[in-house]
């Protein structure tokens, strides 16, 4: 398996920098390119070490929404799938979690898609993809959810 260290990027050009270490850990920083957050996130996660031959590696990792310039009460998590097989890409499924009260925690979260590769999409794939998803999208705090 190559390494999952490195930059990663996501469709609407958000912008993921992990640290995997020999013993499962991911450390990093996320960096979202859609909706209110502003700046750097810290993020921490794990993947497994011991991923069989021709299939995916299992990782996950999760940002709480809070740094010196932003707290929107919410926490993301990613989990998916590193794969090699016609570039490397991490395919994930991600959870954004908003602070709500008891009566609406039932409607406090949202559930999408992301993949990630090496290369930045283009500021007019970014621009395209958003426009054509109704953007602000994404795995970070949203107006959808600000109202719960």
């Amino acid at each position: 398996m190559m390494s999952i260290s490195g930059d990663w990027y996501n469709e609407f050009g958000s912008h993921l920098r992990i640290t995997a270490d020999p013993n499962g850990s991911i450390r990093g920083t996320y960096i979202s390119a859609t909706g209110h957050a502003v700046g750097a996130y810290p993020l921490v996660g794990r993947y497994d070490t011991a991923a069989v031959a021709d299939h995916g590696t299992p990782l996950g990792w999760t940002v709480a929404w809070r740094n010196g310039r932003t707290d929107a009460g919410s926490v993301t998590s990613w989990n998916g799938q590193y794969h090699e097989d016609g570039g490397e890409r991490i395919y994930v499924t991600w959870l954004l979690t908003a602070s709500a009260i008891a009566a609406n925690a039932w409607e406090a979260t949202a559930v999408g898609q992301d993949v990630f590769t090496r290369e930045p999409p283009s500021a007019e794939q970014a621009e395209q993809l958003l426009r054509h998803a109704g953007a602000p999208t994404g795995p970070h705090p949203v107006d959808e959810l600000t109202s719960v």
